[in-house]
């Protein structure tokens, strides 16, 4: 089936040269811009790649979609590469997606009246997340394991993320784990203030997602996967040196408006996928019981 259905497409150019076409499935997130940018300025072009980004809901939704070879790359946060990993799904990672940045990329919001003062005070309130057993409250267990809280008595409540402010202003949640954009637009509607920064506290520069294909694809298509890694790796290269730029192409794949894509946190990005990093991912996952078996993250990376 894998074979069968993730061959890519290929066509001639003018010019002779065989152009690959590869749909590559994301999410519609800030994380994503390194690849619009790529496609603009010609990154993918320039190695005969025709790259389309097919936007869907979820990153387990992608990595479905690459599994069966109806798509031939997707994007994905890692935990969810290292739970289908560990599940026996063919997976590969090919280039780094992004990593977290400092400030309030990534934050945990409360309601000034909750009494809410320090990462201890979560024991015993609800947490709303955009995933349950997933990188959110991984990286919050951690982060809170850090700080010294109970994480047995944490609760966490899934919530879409454009859902978290009202939800917090509400009080059906007593904080809410937000990103990019949500984050500012929380910050933006007032009533609300960072208790924590989950990233920082577990790692530095730590790996949130990655780009990702199957195995089979891998083997079959080695060339179009190389083609796709420099091509995407110039990109990662030009958005991080290049931050006004991912700020005036975010809203054209956004529903972002200019101002808001001006002020946001952007995410750090680097073409190092963080092997240790994503060892550590694997260890937390199974600590905090998302894991069944061991993934093999030598193979996952291509080691």
């Amino acid at each position: 089936m894998l074979v069968a259905g993730a061959a890519a497409c290929s066509h001639k150019a003018d010019d002779g040269d065989a152009v690959t076409r590869l749909d590559v499935g994301v999410v519609a997130v800030i994380d994503i811009a390194p690849l619009y940018l790529g496609i603009e300025k010609g990154f993918f072009s320039a190695r005969h790649l025709q790259v389309t980004p097919k936007p869907r809901s979820g990153g387990s939704l992608i990595v479905a979609a690459v599994v069966s070879g109806s798509q031939h790359i997707g994007f994905s946060n890692n935990t969810t590469l290292l739970i289908g990993a560990s599940r026996g799904l063919p997976l590969r990672i090919v280039a780094a997606g992004n990593q977290a940045a400092a400030g309030d990329y990534a934050a945990i919001f409360v309601r000034p009246d909750r009494k809410i003062a320090s990462a201890k005070d979560l024991a015993g309130r609800t947490i709303a997340v955009n995933n349950l057993n997933n990188v959110g409250p991984l990286t919050i267990n951690a982060a809170l394991q850090a700080s010294g809280a109970d994480i047995t008595r944490v609760k966490f409540v899934e919530v879409p993320f454009p859902e978290m402010g009202a939800a917090l202003a509400q009080g059906r949640v007593d904080a809410a784990w937000a990103v990019e954009p949500f984050a500012s637009a929380i910050k933006a509607s007032g009533g609300a203030k960072v208790l924590l920064r989950p990233y920082p506290l577990v790692a530095p520069h730590f790996p949130v997602a990655s780009y990702f294909t199957s195995q089979s694809f891998a083997a079959s298509d080695p060339d179009v996967v190389d083609r796709f890694r420099q091509a995407m790796n110039e990109s990662l290269t030009y958005a991080q040196n290049h931050p006004d730029e991912v700020r005036r192409i975010l809203p054209t794949y956004l529903s972002l408006k200019p101002e808001v894509a001006a002020r946001v946190v952007l995410p750090e990005w680097s073409t190092d996928v963080g092997a240790p990093l994503l060892r550590r991912t694997a260890d937390l996952a199974k600590e905090y019981g998302y894991l069944s078996t061991e993934p093999d993250v030598t193979r996952l990376i291509g080691g």
